[in-house]
Parts: C-alpha cells; sequence; structure tokens
C-alpha cells in the first residue's frame, strides 16, 4: 500500500460502522475475477458512516472507486491506487411499503426482485437475473427488453463525494445513462410497482431469466455486456458479423453464444480483454463506421477503445 494511506487508514479505522482492509485483489471483487489490488478496501454500514468515510476521503484527495458486485468493472493488471468503497447492512437493506420498494444502493438486484413478488408487486420483473446492485443498477439505468431500471425509479438518495446529501426525483431515462450526475454515491432508490399475481409475476421473472440463460453465456466469468448497442443496431451483432466469435488472445475470449460478452477462460489478465475490446471496436469501425462506446466501467486505462 502507498505509505501516503497509512494515515487515512488510521483515521478511517476510526470511525464507527466501518471496515478496512488494505492491499485487497481486485480480482476477488469482479465478476470478470481480473485486477490487481486496490491500495485500501473500505466497506460502510451505515449513512452516517458513510457520510464521514466521504468527508474524511476528500480532505485526503484520495481517489475513491465506488464498487457494486463488480460485474461491469475492468480493473487493471496494476490495480487501483485509491480506496475501493462498499456498501452493507442498512445501506443494503431492502423493504417494502404498500407499492413502494425502497433498497438501500449496496443491495443485490436479486434481493429486490425477490421482495417484489414476494409483496406481489409487479414492475421488477425486468431486473431478475441482472448480477448487479441497486446502486449499480441506477448508475447504468440497467435493463433488459422487458424494462428498464428508470421506468420504476422514482426518488434517488445520495451524497457527493464530499458527503453532502442530495435526492432527485427527475432522471435521464436515456439508454445506459445514469439516472444521476457522475460524482454522487447512490445511498438508497425507491421504486413504484404495481399490485399484481404472484404466480404471474414469478412466471414473468422465470422467462427474463430463461432468455438470459439461452442468449448470453451465464456461468463464465465475464462482465455482461462489454458495449453499448449503437442507436439501430446490436454491438453484438456487429462484432459477430466480423467473424470475431470465439476469438481469443491468452485466457480472453469473446464469447460464441453472444458476442457483446468476453469470457475469462481462466487465468486472463485485463491487459488481454482490453486487447479484444480495441479489436473488436477496431473491427467494428472500420467495416461498419460505427463506433462503439463501452458499457464496463474501466480502471487504470485510458478511457478510449
Amino acid at each position: 500500500m502507498a505509505r501516503s494511506f497509512s494515515n487515512l487508514v488510521d483515521l478511517l479505522l476510526r470511525v464507527g460502522g466501518v471496515s478496512v482492509v488494505r492491499d485487497v485483489p481486485m480480482s476477488t471483487l469482479t465478476t470478470w475475477r481480473i485486477g490487481g489490488p486496490a491500495d485500501v478496501m473500505v466497506e460502510v454500514a451505515n449513512p452516517e458512516a458513510l457520510r464521514e468515510v466521504l468527508e474524511r476521503l476528500a480532505l485526503a484527495g484520495a481517489p475513491t472507486l465506488i464498487l457494486g458486485n463488480g460485474s461491469n468493472l475492468l480493473v487493471a493488471d496494476a490495480g487501483f491506487r485509491g480506496v475501493a468503497l462498499r456498501l452493507r447492512d442498512k445501506l443494503a437493506s431492502v423493504e417494502v411499503d404498500g407499492e413502494v420498494l425502497s433498497a438501500g444502493a449496496g443491495a443485490m438486484l436479486a434481493a429486490a426482485t425477490g421482495a417484489a413478488a414476494g409483496a406481489s408487486l409487479a414492475g421488477f420483473e425486468f431486473a431478475q437475473g441482472i448480477p448487479g446492485t441497486v446502486g449499480g443498477a441506477v448508475m447504468a439505468n440497467a435493463g433488459t427488453y422487458a424494462g428498464s431500471t428508470a421506468d420504476i425509479t422514482t426518488k434517488v438518495y445520495a451524497m457527493t463525494l464530499a458527503g453532502e446529501e442530495r435526492i432527485f426525483e427527475e432522471f435521464d431515462k436515456r439508454y445506459r445513462q445514469p439516472l444521476v450526475a457522475e460524482g454522487h454515491v447512490v445511498t438508497r432508490v425507491t421504486f413504484r410497482l404495481r399490485h399484481g399475481e404472484k404466480d404471474s409475476i414469478r412466471a414473468a421473472m422465470r422467462e427474463v431469466r430463461s432468455r438470459r440463460e439461452v442468449c448470453q453465456p451465464t456461468g463464465d466469468a465475464t462482465a455482461g455486456s462489454v458495449f453499448k448497442n449503437p442507436p439501430g443496431n446490436k454491438a453484438g451483432k456487429l462484432i459477430e458479423d466480423c467473424g470475431l466469435k470465439g476469438r481469443a488472445v491468452g485466457g480472453a475470449r469473446i464469447s460464441e453464444v453472444h458476442a457483446n460478452f468476453i469470457i475469462n477462460d481462466g487465468g486472463a489478465t485485463a491487459q488481454e480483454i482490453r486487447s479484444l475490446m480495441k479489436l473488436a471496436a477496431a473491427e467494428v469501425k472500420s467495416r461498419f463506421g460505427i463506433t462503439l462506446e463501452t458499457e464496463v466501467r474501466l480502471v487504470g486505462f485510458d478511457k478510449e477503445c
């Protein structure tokens, strides 16, 4: 760990509701199972602790990475020189009140969809099988053919990176655009759902999951869709039409099931994943004149493909 973080770690350890670990391999925290170490890993249990942690990080000028389930994240082999932050406990709770479901940003989407189904609330079925957190869904407007996060979100509670509280009630509902401005840490989200028939809701959830299992390489070490779909096109189809299905670099491989997924076959490096991303983007640009935009977050790389 960089020496400059030693005093910061000591300060963070004095905050109640916080755990602090040094030199955590990001490969253990991402679904791609790739990435070098983060200098510091902080888990926060409640909003009060989060506010204090963010204030101390801001004063220290420490680079901060908000980490959900790591399901859309590629961390460089050199790791992350800063503080990775995860939300737990009260910041990951799920509550239902009538037709409103409230979920902490650290809650898994599976917990939210399960709670909705258990309360006979419809509207969240689209998220079945998405391996991310509620906060991550808000910051990516996560969705499927059956709907998107923006469709059901009514209020987002957040903090700035300096620990100042914000509430958002109007959202940019465009495809894969954050529902709140970058530079905020989502803490809790409220969703407006509707009463339905429990068996029908669970049947719709099974249908969404079934289609995902047929069309995507479930069970493999991936990070979901690598590129956003360009207007009027599908990134996977464009990459497939370039003849890149199955193309491999080291331990990384473009999926034969869906070409917009890159698989870590075991032992792949972040640089190998990155090389395949650059190859796919370059081939699509050359053949179709279309520039692909990454959907996964890149940490420790330039942002260009």
